[in-house]
């Protein structure tokens, strides 16, 4: 009867054993593979396990954690003293969120739960941890907190639109009651400008009938000019004619040298008169706006040489000496006769105000644009930089010590005008007293020089 009790008892044991080893086992797998990560470390800080989800979250292998140090888990070591410290003070912690390691340094954002392990007689072996990601969470509150942000600032910025559109409001009524006052000032003007334009249109058919009125007066005028220096110049030249011719016939029956010599100063008084009131009507006609060139196609050097052949017969008491240099057929646009007063005034000019002994006087023409460019230049006294400017002046005469007769001082005046009336202009250079002078002027030409 003892021994089947005794085998009972053995059997229930055995089935105790079998029970707790299953127990056990249970365990042992259900932390092996539950979905958290758990480590179990001694008193002296050291792994001595842990489970799947452990190896899984951190990338290590048992035989490479298990007697490390705990610490080399935590990113701040600092984090694991306050944990061990806060447990030994309250026990069991929970939620503590801190950064973990991973084998490759990887960080994980953890909750950690931790506590004191104990034995069967309440005495402490160890610590136990266990590791909750919250990875996706963090990565969940910082995209929450991101759009907070972007929330508040365009909470922001429509609190600030809305304020620019209150302004712009306010600024848009403000730019109305300003335009509405602009556009009364503006109506006012438009009305004062009809005015105006009324009053300008009323002046200007006026000021027209004027302008017609004072045109007629003044063409009136001018021809009225005309005839008077027509007619002057006939009544002035009327009494110098006979006189013109008598006194010389009278200082030819004159026996008496001092009559005949006092006969010859009037003599050469009527004529400078009788030449001074030839070029001022001629003068006075070419300033008139009714005077009117004929202009045609010369041949500038070949009527030259026909005018120097002219000049020539006229020189008297001096050798003078004529050098074209007008490459031939050099055409110019102008007027034959006032051609040949240019030429004879400006040839006169250098004769009479030439040193003593031979004359030279050397023409030349080039081109120049859309003008021919004549020069004349002389051997004569020449002249100062203050007599340059007034050469062409009416009556200006470079020397009046000669008191010469033969000179009417008006010369120049009429080729100023002649060149201008054709369209050129004339100007003369000297390098000084006693070294000569060169007049220049230009006329149009309808063909090129031919050198």
């Amino acid at each position: 009867m003892a021994g089947i009790n005794r085998v009972e008892e053995y059997t229930t044991i055995e089935d105790v054993c079998s029970d707790l080893n299953d127990l056990e086992k249970y365990v042992e797998d259900l932390l092996r593979f539950i979905p958290l990560s758990l480590v179990t470390i001694n008193p002296a800080l050291k792994i001595i396990d842990i489970n799947n989800s452990f190896m899984a979250t951190t990338g290590y292998a048992q035989y490479e954690i298990l007697s490390a140090s705990i610490d080399i888990l935590f990113k701040d070591k600092q984090d694991f003293h306050n944990l061990l410290e806060k447990i030994h003070t309250i026990g069991l912690t929970k939620n503590n969120e801190t950064i973990i390691l991973t084998k490759e340094k990887k960080e994980i954002h953890v909750s950690v739960t931790s506590g004191i392990r104990t034995d069967e007689t309440g005495s402490m072996i160890g610590y136990f941890f266990a590791f909750i990601d919250i990875s996706d969470l963090k990565k969940a509150e910082q995209s929450i907190q991101e759009k907070l942000v972007k929330l508040q600032k365009s909470e922001l910025a429509t609190l600030n639109i809305m304020e620019d559109l209150q302004n712009t409001i306010a600024a848009l009524t403000d730019a109305e009651t300003e335009i509405r006052r602009k556009n009364t000032e503006l109506q006012k003007i438009n009305s004062e400008l009809y005015s105006a334009r009324q009053e300008l249109t009323i002046l200007n058919q006026n000021l027209e009938i004027k302008v017609k009125e004072r045109t007629a007066d003044v063409e009136k005028l001018l021809k009225q000019k005309d005839e008077f220096i027509t007619q002057l110049g006939h009544d002035l030249k009327t009494p110098l004619t006979p006189l013109n011719i008598l006194i010389p016939i009278v200082k030819d029956q004159e026996q008496d040298p001092k009559l005949k010599e006092l006969l010859t100063v009037i003599f050469n008084n009527i004529q400078y008169m009788k030449n001074l009131v030839i070029k001022t009507l001629e003068l006075a006609q070419l300033n008139s706006p009714n005077k009117n060139f004929d202009l045609q196609d010369i041949d500038l050097s070949s009527q030259l040489n026909t005018f120097l052949e002219i000049e020539k017969t006229l020189v008297q008491g001096k050798e003078v000496i004529f050098e074209n240099n007008i490459p031939k057929e050099t055409i110019v646009q102008a007027d034959f006769l006032q051609m040949r007063e240019l030429f004879d005034n400006l040839i006169s000019n250098a004769i009479k105000y030439s040193q003593e002994g031979d004359v030279k006087i050397i023409f030349n023409a080039k081109q120049l644009d859309d003008f021919i460019v004549v020069s004349v230049e002389d051997t004569g006294i020449g002249l100062d930089s203050t007599q340059i400017p007034h050469v062409f002046d009416e009556f200006y005469k470079v020397d009046y010590s000669r008191h010469d007769l033969q000179s009417t001082g008006l010369g120049l005046s009429i080729c100023k005008r002649i060149v201008e009336k054709h369209g050129g202009k004339i100007w003369v250079e000297s390098q000084g007293k006693g070294k000569g002078s060169t007049f220049y002027f230009t006329l149009k030409y309808p063909k090129k020089v031919n050198a």
